[in-house]
């Protein structure tokens, strides 16, 4: 015969209670101690991890730094080397364009010469043509009277501009210089005319 499940059934209570409700803490404060600590753990091992990686990228610098100090001194022998090489080639390579320059002008000196008695003013005169660097200095005198000199110096560079033969060769023209000279209703002048610039 089945027995009675209630035979056996405990009473809810079944051992003594030695809880002190009034001095355990309640549910809210133990959840928001849980969070706080929570967040300490997890804002310190950020931190360790931040520490970590600054440490690791501070130790790979100054590997690098060590490895290429070594390279630099390996080599330091066949750097000098190249320095006095490319040295040596620079100075003969400055020769070469001196030479170049000297020997190349990208115009017939008589036809230029000639262009510019062509163009040249009744009362001005040319004293002497130089040319270096592709720029070439005419420096003259200009027998004007004073209010005269400089407008008749201002058209002639005018002149030299709109020629087709000058500007071709030529993309800058002016006369830095004007003076009076030591005789009355006499200046001496300069006329720089400076190559155009070619784009490649």
């Amino acid at each position: 015969m089945p027995r009675n499940p209630t035979e056996f059934d405990l009473e809810p209570n079944w051992h003594s209670d030695f809880r002190d409700l009034t001095t355990l803490p309640e549910d809210r404060m133990v959840r928001v101690r849980f969070l706080i600590n929570a967040c300490a753990g997890a804002l310190a091992f950020i931190l360790f991890l931040l520490v970590g990686w600054q440490l690791f990228t501070r130790h790979s610098v100054a590997g690098q730094l060590r490895f290429w100090d070594e390279k630099i001194t390996t080599h330091r022998r066949e750097y000098d080397e190249l320095q006095f090489i490319l040295r040596d080639y620079m100075i003969e390579a400055g020769k070469i364009q001196d030479a170049y320059d000297l020997i190349y002008i990208p115009f017939v000196p008589s036809e230029f010469v000639l262009n510019i008695s062509r163009t040249l003013p009744d009362r001005m005169t040319v004293d002497t043509i130089g040319y270096a660097n592709g720029t070439v200095t005419m420096r003259g005198s200009l027998a004007e009277s004073p209010e005269q000199a400089s407008r008749v110096l201002g058209h002639y560079i005018e002149t030299l501009r709109n020629d087709a033969q000058v500007k071709s060769l030529f993309g800058d023209i002016s006369a830095p210089s004007l003076d009076r000279a030591r005789q009355d209703n006499l200046f001496n002048f300069e006329i720089v005319l400076k190559p155009a610039v070619r784009h490649p």
